[in-house]
């Protein structure tokens, strides 16, 4: 890392896990160190093997940056101008509570996302992402404390 200049950490890359999980073990490591959400997630993206396509998709982007601005994340900031929470970040908090009660599930996203879809009421088909990024979060216990909106 250059003097001056902030980015995620050049080490080994991580191979473990989804594609989502490895942008959010990264963001997360770039995020504690002092880069905003929004950048440290983008910085992710080129520590991180998959297609453009997959490396640029919004859901899991939004549901990290959204719950790290909003101070969710241990070891970064909340931000003080944050967006509302996002829908994505919703969903993963509430996803979070279904985990807590049954953490079977973690390891079962399909099960894991229909109990989540019960407990909060949302049609949404699938979770585009956001288990993974939620998946990441807990196994690195890199979530606070802070109760679900």
């Amino acid at each position: 890392m250059t003097a001056g200049k902030k980015s995620v950490p050049k080490g080994e890359k991580r191979q473990t896990g989804t594609v989502y999980e490895q942008l959010t073990s990264w963001a997360l490591e770039g995020a504690r160190q002092g880069l905003t959400p929004r950048d440290a997630w983008a910085a992710a993206q080129g520590s991180v093997q998959g297609s453009p396509s997959t490396l640029a998709k919004g859901c899991p982007r939004s549901t990290f940056v959204s719950l790290a601005e909003h101070g969710y994340l241990r070891g970064v900031p909340r931000q003080a101008d944050a967006r509302p929470l996002t829908l994505n970040a919703q969903h993963a908090l509430h996803a979070r509570v279904v985990a807590q009660a049954d953490p079977d599930l973690l390891n079962r996203k399909q099960a894991w996302w229909a109990a989540t879809r019960a407990y909060s009421g949302t049609d949404r088909e699938n979770h585009a992402g956001i288990l993974d990024v939620l998946h990441a979060l807990i196994t690195r216990d890199a979530l606070t404390d802070l109760p679900v909106p």
